[in-house]
């Protein structure tokens, strides 16, 4: 199993540091990714997360069309409007503690915006999973199941 899976999978060119925004939709982002993207070690560090709304905002920015800018935004707002209330909170989801927020998307979950919550979660893993050390904590290399099995 080679430690680094190859350019086409994992974006190597990952800048060191960062640290996630603080306001606005991208701080949404990261309030979401963390609460994703936590393992039983805790939250991810906050330079994958600065990197991941990076990238985000770099895939609806300018470069995605006008519409799928609309769509992201639109669910990304839904996921947010709606978490609070799950836990009575009158206040911003990226303003909870990691548990509190935790709960409330575990509850969003089961309302009829958990398909726009879906869809975040599923954007931001596409995403997340092209950082080369997200890859590796998966166990990515690049290569096949089963490859080194297959024989001519």
């Amino acid at each position: 199993m080679s430690d680094l899976a190859p350019s086409h999978w994992v974006d190597h060119n990952v800048p060191a540091g960062g640290v996630p925004p603080k306001r606005g939709r991208l701080a949404a982002v990261a309030a979401i990714a963390d609460v994703l993207f936590a393992t039983a070690a805790g939250p991810p560090p906050p330079e994958r997360l600065a990197w991941l709304c990076d990238r985000i905002d770099e895939a609806f920015g300018k470069s995605a069309s006008v519409g799928s800018r609309i769509l992201w935004r639109l669910m990304l707002w839904a996921v947010c409007t709606v978490a609070p209330l799950m836990v009575f909170r009158p206040w911003p989801l990226r303003w909870m503690n990691h548990e509190v927020r935790a709960r409330a998307l575990t509850r969003v979950e089961r309302t009829p915006v958990a398909m726009a919550l879906f869809a975040v979660k599923a954007l931001l893993a596409i995403q997340y999973y092209e950082h080369p050390e997200s890859a590796r904590d998966a166990g990515f290399d690049g290569a096949c199941l089963g490859a080194e099995e297959v024989t001519s």
